[in-house]
């Protein structure tokens, strides 16, 4: 029998078993221990006991799309607009430090014809590419992410072989940690193609031959890239590595994360919580925070709203993802909050049961099934590749669900692609979308047809999803003009104002990480009935969300054009407690205040926030980065978690405090040099006829290890490796006895040792002295 064939006929008889064989009480429950791990002896499961070994909510099925041999080492996928997806096989990745530069990677095409979950036919498209992390399908050919470069395949007629050789569209990607380069490329609703980068790589972005001063850096952060103007942005700043981002029905954007908590409401212009390495711009004061209120075990990868119309409804709007060290498919809900949201858990909505099980990507499909893509292997983390040419995608459906035909896009008429914006199934929305698009930039759109129907959509709409749904298409197709926006700003709908704010700031040749462009203009970019609009809604507008996109748009433009806009959005004391406002608020303003010091005062002086004017004179205080003021600097930051203790030497941008690492706060260090390690000093007098234990709550970097001692009087008391094989659940809990100094007075030293010059960030939770 043909080995797809036998996955098939196998995987129709695990959906059987999954629904028949197992008590209800058993579905959806987690039967690992909930454990920190980055590698185990896992026994290597065959794709149907896999499933077998899945934990499967009542009422749902998996089925194996595709497994090992028909596909290995998956990193990425996507659909096209044929309902088809699209794999990239990496063949070469080794581990996290190393990988080969053969042309040996691929990207399959998998279709499934008869709609039943499981392929049934395959094409390559390409077999020579090096490493490659990222794919986007759409506007006439294939987008990958292939470090050093952005590249893009053409294939206009859409016959599954490229037109021509890829066109590099960006160079200078870096691929310092190959988890942590460009990754998760999706369509956003604005027609810009956007993308994550981990915090480890360090990328200078920009078009080929440009110059170093007009390129953009990036480490952790959101990107993005316009497939017609060909600008790139760094959308926002921050996070850990994000293997995950998505926008929800409203268009806001969500990423999901490792290491640090795990979900963000990504706002453009926005700096966030960042793992281990220090702001670029080192006067952010107070990063946005996580919108979580719960905790999971590190790591986690995908994130797809689920905005179809096949499962129950209880799960529509919930965000899926995957959690890798749980081995789980999560949901999250999003509750309004403010500007933002508060993320609450849904459920462990398929927990795989297996150790092996790595998924790290999702998709929704268009029959509203979602797909998981599971690279497999043992080492999780991967440092190792335990079991190679391994890997799947599995989908998940109710029971019972009737195939459909498979999706024809590009083949209907632009009415047909117009009617799809108010389609139940969002994956309907978005191909039609591209398409459309693709048709608008190619010069076959009938625009006249198409704007008269996205306008009569909009006007008859009766809910914010479908309205925006509209105006989106109308922007992708350039039927929006801008006195239409200009009028959009008085509309009853918040997100249909805040959504016009931002497309009307959209072409500015200034963004928020490009500060020198706004110093450097003369000429404003809008017109003044704009800018008079936005100082209106920015002192009268009573919905958060709509200040929130002016704080965004304000950093789009030249500083003189900031100020009135600014000077009314500080009026409102509401905003003080909101989780982005203050701070977007302060982004926008901090690139001015050595530049208009007084002007500065003046303006936070007469708001109403005081955390701003509090943050205006820290920078003034502070002034033009003199390195050898940070020492002092770092103090108020160490005594947070350890009080009464100096810390000297820190090298890797100095100590950084975090609310939340690994479920618990941390204060990070990194030892100055490979000999130089950081201390932590403290003079301590011992009591007298009592026992005195030093407790110590540590842990590292999920990749790396440090060497911890402990000395007093220069006598070292304790010397131990902190990493994967000495920390057993996140944190280690270690006990020094100081009993024998009883009643004598000691120089207490914590050293964060270099051990083999990898990663090697310490944080410290608890230090303290117990007597009895």
């Amino acid at each position: 029998m043909h080995r797809t064939l036998m996955i098939r006929v196998l995987s129709f008889a695990l959906i059987v078993i999954a629904a028949w064989s197992q008590p209800a009480a058993l579905f959806a429950q987690q039967l690992l221990e909930k454990k920190q791990h980055r590698t185990s002896d896992a026994p290597f499961l065959s794709p149907p006991d896999a499933v077998k070994k899945m934990s499967i909510p009542k009422g749902f099925q998996v089925s194996i799309f595709a497994a090992e041999p028909d596909i290995a080492e998956p990193i990425a996928f996507c659909f096209d607009d044929r309902g088809r997806l699209w794999v990239v096989e990496n063949f070469n990745y080794r581990t996290r430090r190393e990988h080969t530069d053969d042309r040996v990677s691929r990207i399959q095409i998998l279709t499934d014809r008869d709609g039943d979950g499981v392929f049934d036919h395959k094409k390559t498209f390409v077999d020579d590419l090096t490493f490659t992390s990222g794919i986007a399908v759409g506007l006439g050919g294939v987008y990958l992410g292939s470090p050093p470069h952005l590249k893009f395949i053409p294939d206009a007629d859409g016959d599954d072989r490229p037109d021509g050789p890829a066109e590099i569209l960006l160079d200078g990607w870096g691929i310092n940690d190959r988890h942590e380069t460009l990754n998760s490329f999706i369509w956003g609703p604005d027609g810009w193609l956007y993308g994550c980068h981990g915090v480890f790589t360090e990328s200078f972005v920009g078009k080929p031959g440009q110059d170093e001063s007009q390129r953009q850096f990036i480490d952790g952060g959101i990107w993005r890239f316009h497939p017609v103007s060909k600008k790139f942005e760094v959308f926002a700043r921050g996070l850990s590595n994000p293997w995950g981002f998505d926008f929800d029905d409203h268009g806001q954007s969500f990423a999901t994360c490792c290491v640090i908590p795990h979900l963000f409401h990504v706002v453009q212009g926005g700096v966030y919580h960042k793992q281990s390495r220090p702001h670029v711009n080192p006067h952010i004061y107070d990063d946005i925070k996580t919108i979580r209120d719960h905790t999971h075990l590190s790591a986690h990868g995908g994130a797809r709203f689920y905005l179809a119309d096949a499962f129950p409804a209880e799960y529509r709007d919930r965000l899926f993802m995957c959690n890798i060290h749980e081995h789980c498919v999560l949901t999250d809900v999003m509750v309004p909050n403010g500007s933002s949201f508060i993320g609450k858990h849904g459920d462990d909505f398929l927990p795989a049961n297996d150790l092996a099980w790595v998924g790290f990507s999702l998709e929704i499909g268009p029959e509203g099934g979602v797909y998981v893509l599971d690279w497999h292997d043992t080492d999780i983390c991967g440092n190792a590749i335990n079991f190679p040419q391994s890997g799947r995608v599995y989908r998940i459906m109710p029971e019972n669900a009737s195939p459909i035909e498979q999706p024809r896009l590009r083949e209907l008429a632009d009415a047909d692609l117009v009617k799809m914006q108010w389609h139940t199934n969002d994956w309907y929305v978005r191909q039609a979308r591209v398409q459309l698009q693709h048709r608008a930039i190619s010069g076959t759109l009938d625009r006249g047809l198409v704007k008269t129907e996205l306008q009569d959509m909009f006007e008859s709409a009766e809910s914010s999803p479908h309205r925006l749904r509209a105006l989106w298409a109308m922007h992708v197709t350039g039927t929006l003009e801008g006195d239409r926006l200009r009028e959009l700003l008085k509309h009853d709908d918040p997100y249909v104002r805040g959504w016009s704010i931002q497309l009307l700031t959209d072409p500015s040749a200034i963004d928020a990480f490009r500060p020198e462009r706004a110093q450097g203009e003369t000429v404003s970019e809008y017109e003044p009935s704009t800018l008079q609009a936005f100082a209106d809604l920015a002192r009268h507008d009573p919905s958060p969300i709509v200040r929130l996109y002016l704080a965004s748009a304000t950093q789009r433009m030249r500083f003189e054009d900031r100020w009135p806009i600014l000077e009314g959005l500080l009026t409102h004391e509401e905003d003080a407690q909101d989780p982005n406002l203050p701070r977007i608020y302060w982004f926008t303003i901090e690139p001015m205040v050595m530049r208009f010091p007084q002007k500065s005062l003046q303006l936070v002086l007469g708001g109403v926030l005081p955390k701003l004017q509090e943050f205006v004179a820290r920078r003034l205080v502070v002034g033009d980065d003199d390195p050898s003021s940070q020492n002092s600097a770092w103090k108020p930051v160490a005594d947070q978690l350890l009080p009464g203790f100096a810390v000297r030497d820190v090298g890797e941008g100095g100590i950084v405090g975090h609310d939340v690492f690994k479920n618990r706060p941390a204060l990070q260090t990194h030892p100055k040099n490979q000999s130089q390690p950081s201390r932590l000093t403290r003079s301590v007098q011992i009591p007298a006829e009592r026992n005195t234990l030093l407790r110590i709550r540590v842990s590292h970097h999920p990749h790396g290890d440090w060497q911890l001692r402990v000395l007093a009087n220069g006598e070292v008391l304790a010397d131990e490796i902190i990493g994967p094989e000495t920390v057993s659940n996140e944190w280690r809990e270690i006990e020094v006895d100081l009993s024998r100094f009883a009643g004598r007075p000691i120089e207490l030293t914590l050293e964060n040792r270099a051990n083999d010059w990898h990663n090697e960030w310490a944080y410290w939770n608890e230090v303290k002295l117990e007597s009895r």
